[in-house]
Formats: structure tokens, C-alpha cells, sequence
């Protein structure tokens, strides 16, 4: 009959056994060793660094001599300026860039002479003349013309937006609280 009671009695004392060990943890938990207070070492003293002076240019002239990445160790020589590239010729009817179509396998620009004021627009595929300007590329925000030898490239003008007119104020109920709806017309019976 003991026999039968021992496996439960053992259970039983490691479960209390268990339960102790937390007990003795919960109510004594592990502490940290007391930190060993030392007296501060004395404060070291910086004097202030000395603010930089460069020294006179004289003093670098070797330098501008003797240029260290150059490898004949000689300053190069000035280039004269390029004279100025004349302006590109305007064409004979001076054209307006308003729009551009990208499509795959297709490209196309939006061009309206500046002349008359109320010109139609021309829709000009890439490849196709307009008053003897062959319309060459087109990009996204460009494009280029041809005649001859003469290139001209024209970049597409974008008018600025109307402003945006001011938001309605909206009036927002805190929260818990019903919203007024407007008052309903009375039916007449």
C-alpha cells in the first residue's frame, strides 16, 4: 500500500519544493553588489589651442610654381576664351512647343504658331514637316526640329495653374455629440 502512495507523495514534495523556491525569490530576489564609491582623480587643465594663422602667400609661391599634380611640375597655361556661338536662327514661322505625345511605337508633338494669336494647334508626328522643319525627336518635355543643317529645340512651355480657390471651413463636432442636420421642409397634408 506505501508503494502505491509514492510516486504521488514524490510529485507532491517536488510541486512544494517548487513552490518555495519561488516563494524565497519573490521575497529575497538578488541584489546587486554595493558599488565601491572612489574619490574623482583631479581635473586636468587644457589650455586653450592657439587660433590658426596661415602663413603669407609668399610663403606658398613654390607651390603655384611647382604645381605637385602636374607632371611636368609647371603651371599650365591660360586658354584663351571661346568667342561666343551665335544664337540659333529662328524659323521662318516661330512655333510654340504646348504639348507632346508619348505613346510606345509613337511619338508626337503639339505645336502652335506664334504669329496669329488664335492659330490652330498642328499635331506633327515625329518624322513630319511643319513650314520646312522636319520634327526629329521627342522627348517628354522637348523637342527637336531640323531643317538643313539648322537645329532648333523647342521646350515645352507650361502655363502656371489658377491658384486653387481657398478649402469651405468645416466645422467638426467633438466627439459624443450629434450633428445639426439642416431643418426639413414641413409637408403639408
Amino acid at each position: 500500500m506505501f508503494a502505491k502512495w509514492v510516486g504521488p507523495l514524490f510529485w507532491l514534495a517536488m510541486g512544494a519544493a517548487a513552490v518555495g523556491a519561488l516563494y524565497m525569490e519573490w521575497r529575497h530576489p538578488p541584489r546587486l553588489p554595493t558599488p565601491i564609491v572612489a574619490d574623482a582623480p583631479p581635473a586636468v587643465t587644457v589650455p586653450p589651442p592657439k587660433p590658426f594663422e596661415p602663413q603669407p602667400l609668399v610663403h606658398y609661391a613654390e607651390i603655384v610654381e611647382r604645381p605637385v599634380f602636374i607632371d611636368a611640375r609647371r603651371p599650365e597655361e591660360d586658354e584663351p576664351p571661346e568667342p561666343p556661338a551665335a544664337p540659333p536662327p529662328e524659323p521662318d514661322h516661330p512655333l510654340d512647343l504646348i504639348g507632346v505625345l508619348l505613346v510606345p511605337g509613337a511619338a508626337a508633338a503639339l505645336l502652335r504658331p506664334t504669329e496669329p494669336k488664335n492659330a490652330p494647334v498642328l499635331r506633327i508626328a515625329q518624322g513630319e514637316t511643319v513650314n520646312g522643319w522636319q520634327l526629329q525627336s521627342v522627348s517628354a518635355d522637348r523637342v527637336v526640329l531640323r531643317k538643313g543643317s539648322q537645329i532648333r529645340e523647342l521646350v515645352l512651355k507650361r502655363e502656371p495653374s489658377p491658384p486653387r480657390p481657398p478649402a469651405p471651413d468645416r466645422v467638426i463636432p467633438p466627439r459624443g455629440q450629434p450633428v445639426a442636420s439642416p431643418p426639413r421642409p414641413e409637408s403639408r397634408s
